[in-house]
């Protein structure tokens, strides 16, 4: 057996920095996608179209004291078409768009949340506990190149097909306890994790799994995007109580507690 090959590189990487790079110039593949036309073929080309990196904000605060490990899975970022870090963006600039001032709020609410009581909602959390927020999270886009500010999901399913090795190296890497998937649950647990579709009925009500994943079992929450148009206050609560129903079922299932 090679040891020298990508692939085995890939399995075998043991930083973030260091899958980014060898991801970046990873061969290009052309993928058939289906649309409303038919099939067309995808050209998948990290190198020429823009690679954005992403991972773990913060590695001081990822997992720090009683900090939870929360795994944002989002479609994709944009911009440019130019190679750049989302990690080293949101420390540095600590950005107030309305996704990610949505994140935090749901991030400081999963933090502060309990199988005892839900925290309560901030409409505005202030700059310093927004910034922290934003500090505690991880976050994986299916979509590495060529983001666009509207996304096609035959597109996000091709390119976390055509990297799902590169995608579960990173995701064992990260080592989340809690995934929030932002409209990516299925493509997630199929095209990565290489698991049957789930049917919601079947496992639960509540828009949350225990799946074994990567050598554990991990918390995944099937949520909307955060970038969704419904109101600000009921896509706090109802992520926050999805995270609480979750607590009191490893309570009565005597799982161990996040």
């Amino acid at each position: 057996m090679e040891t020298n090959t990508y692939h085995h590189k890939i399995k075998n990487c043991d930083s973030l920095d260091g899958l980014f790079r060898l991801w970046k110039d990873k061969m290009p593949q052309d993928i058939m996608i289906s649309n409303q036309s038919g099939e067309k073929s995808l050209r998948i080309d990290h190198r020429n179209n823009g690679f954005i990196k992403d991972g773990i904000v913060d590695n001081k605060q990822w997992g720090a004291g009683n900090n939870k490990k929360i795994l944002f899975v989002l479609k994709e970022a944009y911009g440019e078409n130019t190679d750049w870090d989302m990690t080293e963006w949101l420390r540095d600039k600590q950005p107030t768009l309305p996704i990610w001032k949505r994140i935090a709020k749901w991030t400081y609410g999963l933090q502060n949340t309990d199988k005892n009581m839900i925290c309560p909602y901030v409409r505005e959390l202030p700059d310093e506990q927004r910034r922290k927020a934003l500090e505690q999270i991880a976050v994986i886009n299916l979509k590495k190149s060529d983001g666009r500010s509207a996304s096609n999901y035959s597109e996000i399913t091709a390119y976390a097909r055509a990297d799902c090795r590169e995608l579960m190296r990173e995701f064992e890497l990260i080592d989340p306890d809690i995934i929030v998937c932002g409209s990516t649950f299925h493509t997630l647990i199929t095209e990565v994790f290489g698991m049957q579709p789930v049917r919601r009925s079947e496992l639960c009500d509540n828009y949350f799994y225990r799946l074994e994943a990567a050598g554990k079992r991990r918390l995944f929450i099937d949520y909307y995007h955060p970038a969704n148009h419904w109101d600000d206050l009921v896509n706090y609560y109802g992520i926050v109580n999805i995270y609480q129903q979750a607590l009191i079922a490893d309570l009565k299932n005597n799982l161990q507690i996040l």
